[in-house]
């Protein structure tokens, strides 16, 4: 896992240092300034702090593992960031997998029009912008075999729940599991969660799945069904107005 590149913002430019750090520069739009891995050695972290402040155009936000350099935490509180949110890693090995019927309700998107549904179902639970056509289009274009998308339609044709996975070759992200807000209780993001593992059950190297859980919401729903904590990830934001 840890040497897996992350699931990227489009449009977002990544890059990576000799250590082993992962981030990316933002898109057009400002979206997408996140620094993903840091394995800077602790007595390099202020000159590299000050080289990453060059290359980005607005301080970015952190993703904080048990992995990354030790003290960063502290280093991020001194220059004002702030823990916006705690994220638990759960993986389920596949011969714990359950089992999967097919009528769950969910399925791959398959057309554009679908795609631009979930979307617009990241923009109402996320806050996501709503796409573009351009940006639609690459996230059309990222589709693949290895990186798949699923949703559950509402009467309307609506997107009503969604999540993805991408296969790594001997494991997989569960990535962006969500469900409308009208929606929720109904056992949807469950429904999105069967889903994925039998999608998944056609890629025979995949030997487990991983999934980064928001502590108050999908972490308790998935450790339930059989998933196992195994760290946490902390999300840190920037101060407003960067201080220095």
């Amino acid at each position: 896992m840890e040497g897996s590149r992350p699931e990227i913002w489009p449009g977002s430019q990544p890059w990576s240092d000799s250590w082993g750090s992962f981030g990316t520069l933002p898109d057009a739009e400002g979206l997408g300034s996140s620094v993903m891995r840091t394995r800077v050695p602790p007595d390099q972290l202020p000159r590299w702090w000050q080289q990453l402040l060059a290359r980005y155009p607005a301080w970015p936000r952190f993703s904080v593992g048990p992995h990354d350099t030790p003290g960063l935490r502290d280093f991020l509180a001194q220059h004002q960031y702030r823990l916006e949110e705690r994220e638990r890693v759960l993986v389920l090995r596949r011969g714990a997998w359950p089992a999967l019927s097919a009528a769950s309700g969910a399925r791959a998107v398959a057309t554009l029009d679908e795609l631009a549904q979930v979307l617009a179902l990241d923009h109402a639970v996320f806050g996501d912008p709503l796409p573009t056509p351009a940006r639609l289009a690459a996230e059309w274009d990222r589709l693949t075999p290895a990186r798949q998308l699923f949703f559950v339609p509402g009467p309307d044709g609506s997107a009503i729940a969604a999540g993805g996975f991408t296969d790594f070759g001997r494991w997989a992200l569960l990535w962006g599991g969500e469900t409308a807000p009208a929606h929720r209780g109904r056992g949807l993001y469950q429904a999105v969660v069967r889903c994925r593992l039998r999608a998944l059950q056609t890629h025979p190297a995949v030997s487990f799945v991983a999934v980064h859980a928001r502590e108050g919401t999908s972490a308790p729903i998935l450790a339930r069904r059989g998933f196992r904590d195994i760290g946490s990830l902390e999300v840190w934001a920037p101060p407003q107005a960067p201080q220095g």
